[in-house]
């Protein structure tokens, strides 16, 4: 490997969720939701409790706190999380990282989401057209 693939897999990161409940939420039965985060970003999450630990790429490494962070403030708000619901985080996050922007002016933080609140449930939009 080249030094700059190795620079590339160094990054790790322990994330520490408050709530046992909503971690395992988080990680989804039998840690699906985990699962697929680690297929679609490239990341390794080993989960033990209420923390995770992401290893791989550090773009990757961010972009998995940042789908993981996402969700588990959903699910503080009281909303579940589904593997669609997974998905679409995952898919923003990407959009947005992949868009141009200046750093000065735009921060990356909390992915916000249109939502439409309607007598059953809260609907929220789950791709970057949807949420246009």
């Amino acid at each position: 490997m080249s030094p700059t693939a190795d620079n590339a897999l160094a990054s790790q990161l322990e994330l520490a969720f408050e709530d046992n409940r909503l971690a395992a939420q988080l990680y989804g039965d039998f840690d699906q939701n985990l699962a697929l985060i680690e297929q679609r970003l490239k990341v390794s999450a080993t989960p033990r409790g209420n923390h995770v630990l992401l290893k791989g790429a550090a773009s990757s490494v961010d972009q998995a706190r940042r789908v993981l962070e996402s969700l588990y403030g959903s699910l503080e708000e009281g909303r579940s999380v589904d593997i669609s619901e997974v998905d679409g985080v995952i898919r923003m996050i990407e959009t947005e990282d992949s868009q141009l922007t200046l750093p000065t002016l735009e921060r990356k933080g909390k992915v916000r989401m249109a939502q439409i609140a309607t007598r059953k449930s809260t609907v929220v939009a789950r791709t970057p057209s949807q949420d246009g």
